[in-house]
């Protein structure tokens, strides 16, 4: 039996209410430009992502890393599975902003959270609604949900 390079897991990232916009916003490009179009050049020019973020969440700290990374990824997907990884990604999207707009209502600095993450080769994309864990609040003490 042939082993694939595609692994699924869940694993926890903690950001602030701007790393978590910011990594919407680079998911929206991804969805954008790497699943939908899958146009590397207008993906490589319109992602922009703090090199920090870059490395926690895709495992990557370069955008060209990460563009060669979800294209490599899309080809390799059936069509139903990239219509699945475009389902997973439109509903990680929608779960960040929910998760920023929850903190900016309520007060809260950081969020530690669970997400979904599919895996293929150096490169990795949340795919799905995320598990708030902890946040931290504008006294720095960290609460559970």
């Amino acid at each position: 039996m042939a082993r694939t390079k595609l692994k699924q897991y869940v694993d926890t990232i903690t950001v602030d209410q701007d790393e978590l916009d910011e990594l919407a916003r680079a998911m929206q490009k991804i969805l954008k430009y790497g699943v939908i179009q899958m146009d590397d050049n207008k993906l490589e020019t319109y992602l922009s992502i703090s090199a920090s973020l870059a490395g926690i969440v895709f495992s990557m700290s370069r955008v060209a890393g990460i563009v060669v990374g979800v294209i490599g990824l899309v080809n390799s997907l059936s069509i139903s599975m990239k219509d699945d990884l475009e389902k997973n990604i439109r509903i990680a999207i929608d779960d960040m902003d929910d998760t920023r707009h929850f903190m900016k209502r309520n007060g809260y600095t950081k969020v530690k959270l669970e997400f979904p993450f599919m895996d293929y080769e150096d490169i990795r994309l949340i795919t799905g609604r995320g598990n708030i864990l902890r946040l931290k609040n504008d006294n720095g003490r960290w609460e559970t949900p």
